[in-house]
């Protein structure tokens, strides 16, 4: 199906490559992504990959979700949750736009002081999540065969 598309853009896919399963390398090596909320998100923070977070429920759960107030919060994506602020823009449901997530993505490409600014933020909350995770899990290991003391 994706064949299909690339076909119709004719000139302009001669420079498309579909990486199939690699989101990472793909995002390791992209200047800026449009990521869909939810864990693509935290993939993309943990690849250093500045980016703009996009995601629109259909109608009626939007209208369920806004009704019965059930989520009540300042920011959707992980980024942003896990900073406390507004690292990377956000568009949600009608803000959902080609022409406003291109300005975005767009203004991160002509400025790559701030594309450095949110790969350094993203090294800092990387770390933060780590929290010796190699280290505990070795421990861990040890105690389960008694060669290290609790």
């Amino acid at each position: 199906a994706l064949t299909a598309e690339f076909a119709r853009l004719g000139a302009a896919a001669a420079n498309v490559r579909l990486l199939d399963g690699q989101s990472r390398a793909a995002l390791q090596a992209a200047d800026v992504a449009l990521v869909a909320s939810g864990t693509a998100t935290l993939e993309t923070l943990l690849c250093g990959c500045p980016m703009a977070a996009a995601y629109r429920f259909s109608p009626l759960t939007a209208w369920l979700l806004r009704s019965l107030r059930l989520v009540n919060l300042p920011h959707f994506s992980l980024p942003n949750l896990l900073a406390g602020e507004s690292l990377v823009p956000e568009f949600y449901q009608q803000a959902v736009q080609g022409p406003a997530m291109a300005a975005a993505l767009q203004s991160l490409l002509e400025h790559p002081l701030e594309r450095e600014r949110l790969r350094e933020r993203f090294r800092g909350i990387h770390l933060t999540l780590r929290q010796g995770g190699a280290q505990r899990a070795a421990q861990a290991v040890l105690r389960l065969r008694g060669l290290a003391s609790e």
